[in-house]
């Protein structure tokens, strides 16, 4: 079209800058998943705490107490195995407990191990550092490797466990010994109680950093424990292992695919089967995290048929679970676009609505990003986004209203509608009033949401340049609105990214005359 007026440039131009916001789906900002990182790692905290006082097992098919034993042994253990059962121990008893447990005598072995397990097995104020201090991580791990007698190996594998609940450096004190070697082996004992103690311990472990995660992975600790799960005996160890799985596939950066690829299939199988909403958590957490990859991980989550339930589960009650139930589908969403109109067909678009107006900041944020996603996707996908009269008024909404953050990402949805949609998404946008909302984010502070938006209308221009030969409309009414003006403006802003926008702008539609 013939220039119409004439704009002074200030800057350097930049002519062959990359367009910095092309890409074809967009990844959340690193802000937000460090926020949400640190959300995730105060639930598992919490749980790793929870462990210690389970006191009810399953009756084993095997007793830890073997009849191999003299049978006088025998007695006495269980006896005194009975008595331990009912009392407690505090910190006034370690020095009797610490003389125990370096006896030669098996009796005397037996106490004070169960003394220190019952004594650590506290939710606050349990003498981690002082069991450290006297020596008893590799006096433990002695005992475990021993294998004399599988009770004492499991009030052992217990006392360990607890101490791996402290902080990284008190972990680190079992790492160093060898502890994590161990462990694994643990997960494939014969004895069901000593394997899920080494459930806990490896939960535990992996949950403390991904540096332990990482070294429990590489020796090969996701197999056994999936063979756990695969062979429960009931919904209490379905539910450990679920927990400590998660922690294996969880953090950033993101494990090694090679590493736990097969717990991918049975985490899409637990959320379909199970209905507690903490075991379902965990396995969507972990999901979460699994699906964030290429279209391969992506189709095996939507081979293994649990996109219906995900789509239900937007519907909980707890946030906990919507959370990353919500990413998984997003992350799905980023996927070719068989991948993405299979998700849509489940009908998750009818969910939005309701989470984009959610209370909750971060559904508020997941929702947008998730919407992005789809918006950089198929034109038919994207007019199905523009054509929600529901879904766009409230982007419309957060884009004018919300705090900055959730600006930003409901911007970028909208942002990629103007690329990837039709001239008719466009001229619906336009006549739900596009252009207003993106006049008054130009007079706002955050210079990220500018250079989005700034996008997004040279994106409105162009469409402009095709459906309206003679004159482009939408510039007419970016004119009428003071929208150009504001644009010239902005050549100034400091960003050098804001500048380049409105240079591109100016310099297409406008004749620009360069004052440098």
């Amino acid at each position: 079209m013939q220039p119409q007026n004439q704009f002074s440039l200030f800057g350097n131009v930049q002519v062959n800058e990359a367009e910095q916001n092309s890409e074809v789906k967009k990844k959340r900002e690193e802000f937000a998943t460090e926020i949400r990182s640190r959300e995730r790692n105060n639930i598992i905290n919490n749980k790793r705490l929870a462990q210690n006082n389970q006191t009810t097992t399953i009756t084993e098919s095997l007793p830890l107490i073997p009849s191999t034993l003299p049978q006088d042994l025998q007695l006495a253990l269980k006896a005194q195995q009975e008595q331990l059962m009912k009392r407690s121990f505090t910190f006034e008893d370690f020095p009797d407990i610490l003389q125990k447990i370096f006896s030669s005598d098996i009796l005397q072995l037996h106490y004070g191990v169960t003394g220190l397990r019952k004594m650590l097995s506290v939710e606050s104020g349990a003498p981690i550092q002082q069991v450290i201090d006297a020596n008893l991580v590799p006096k433990l791990i002695d005992i475990i490797q021993k294998e004399q007698i599988p009770q004492l190996v499991l009030e052992a594998a217990w006392a360990l466990t607890n101490v791996a609940s402290g902080t990284t450096l008190q972990t680190q004190s079992i790492i160093d010994k060898g502890g994590i070697y161990l462990f694994v082996k643990l997960l494939s004992s014969q004895y069901r109680d000593i394997a899920e103690q080494a459930v806990w311990a490896i939960g535990n472990i992996a949950g403390d950093c991904t540096q332990y995660r990482d070294l429990i992975l590489r020796v090969g600790g996701v197999d056994p424990l999936i063979n756990i799960m695969q062979n429960a005996p009931n919904k209490n160890t379905i539910k450990h292992c679920t927990w400590s799985l998660s922690n294996l596939c969880r953090g950033k950066p993101i494990p090694d695919f090679k590493y736990v690829k097969n717990a991918l299939p049975v985490f899409c199988k637990v959320i379909i089967d199970e209905t507690d909403p903490e075991v379902l958590t965990d396995a969507c957490w972990a999901l979460s995290y699994l699906s964030d990859g290429d279209n391969s991980r992506l189709q095996t989550v939507i081979d293994s048929q649990v996109v219906p339930t995900l789509i239900k589960l937007l519907d909980h009650s707890s946030l906990q679970l919507v959370i990353p139930t919500l990413r998984i589908l997003g992350n799905v969403v980023t996927g070719d676009e068989t991948q993405t109109t299979y998700v849509l067909n489940q009908g998750l678009l009818l969910k939005i609505p309701k989470l984009l107006s959610h209370d909750k900041k971060a559904i508020r944020r997941e929702a947008c990003w998730t919407i992005s996603n789809i918006t950089a996707g198929s034109i038919n996908q994207v007019s199905q986004v523009v054509r929600d009269s529901a879904i766009l008024e409230k982007l419309f909404t957060l884009m004018t209203t919300d705090v900055e953050e959730i600006v930003r990402e409901a911007t970028w949805a909208i942002s990629n509608s103007t690329k990837h949609g039709t001239n008719s998404d466009i001229q619906l946008l336009v006549q739900k009033g596009l252009l207003n909302v993106f006049k008054q984010l130009l007079e706002g502070e955050d210079t990220q949401t500018m250079t989005v938006v700034l996008e997004a209308l040279l994106n409105v221009l162009k469409r402009g340049d095709q459906d309206f030969k003679d004159d482009n409309y939408y510039l007419t009414q970016l004119e009428q609105m003071g929208v150009i003006s504001k644009i010239e403006q902005l050549q100034k802003h400091q960003n050098q990214s804001v500048y380049q926008k409105c240079f591109n702008i100016l310099e297409q539609y406008y004749e620009a005359e360069s004052e440098l």
